[in-house]
């Protein structure tokens, strides 16, 4: 026939509704963390998400355990720590086929397994919003969390809202200290443009967000933490003041986003 005769032009790629990205530094790949990280990828897989994965790992035989789950994994090249890696994620992110303007970019750390499951909920929800941080319910934080953890990032919650609301009435509270958010990708580069090294990475970008009108969601999920976590970190010493210096470092950094100049 005559269709049958005309060369078919390539196929546009199909556009990506949401891609999650994350980074990993494990000392081996019998890591337990580094096992735990392959039991998140293969979740976030098995529910249909594309995942971009930036691995700081000295041995090889790491990235080669957490590509076998079907994730994107490249060996960190950007220098520096965990906001080097979220920002060379946000990049190759972005430049995956089918990627637009309105595909969502999720960050969510690589332990965070049980995140997998409340993905396409929390998106769906805030399908009328720029950037998605979706908030621990309350009962299921209280309940699966070291007990110091949960009252630190409540205290921490409760302290970066009260300051929000100083500079901005719209704003819901959020769960500034949970981790994952998401974001479409035109507005990357409030991401890629910051260049906290550590945990700001994620969370100072939200403040500018809100200061360039962006419309920000908060989702709660009913997200549940390891059990393991919880056994492990309760009641430790060494845990319990890695959450106070959290508080220390971070929110200081937080509150002045919000009158520091712009970065893009």
């Amino acid at each position: 026939s005559f269709f049958s005769n005309q060369k078919m032009a390539p196929a546009a790629a199909e556009a990506v509704a949401s891609v999650v990205f994350t980074a990993t530094w494990y000392s081996g790949a019998d890591d337990v963390r580094c096992l735990a990280a392959t039991e998140t990828l293969r979740a976030l897989v098995a529910a249909g998400l594309p995942v971009v994965v930036v691995d700081a790992s000295p041995a090889a035989a790491v990235r080669d355990l957490l590509s076998a789950t079907g994730a994107i994994v490249s060996e960190q090249k950007a220098v520096g720590k965990k906001g080097a890696a979220l920002r060379e994620a946000v990049a190759i992110a972005s430049a995956l086929p089918g990627v637009v303007a309105e595909t969502w970019l999720c960050w969510q750390e690589p332990e965070k397994t049980d995140m997998a499951r409340h993905w396409a909920t929390a998106l769906d929800a805030a399908k009328d919003a720029d950037v998605l941080v979706p908030r621990r319910e309350s009962a299921r934080f209280a309940a699966t969390y070291p007990i110091e953890q949960v009252h630190s990032e409540t205290y921490g919650n409760l302290y970066l809202d009260a300051v929000a609301r100083t500079h901005c009435d719209a704003l819901p509270p959020l769960d500034w200290h949970f981790g994952p958010f998401a974001f479409r990708a035109r507005h990357s580069d409030l991401w890629t443009r910051f260049g906290g090294p550590m945990y700001d990475a994620q969370v100072v970008p939200l403040v500018h967000a809100v200061r360039k009108g962006l419309r920000l969601a908060s989702v709660a999920v009913a997200f549940e933490a390891p059990a393991a976590m919880k056994a492990q970190e309760e009641g430790d010493v060494g845990f319990i003041e890695k959450r106070l210096a959290q508080l220390n470092s971070l929110d200081p950094l937080v509150k002045a986003a919000w009158t520091d100049s712009p970065y893009c």
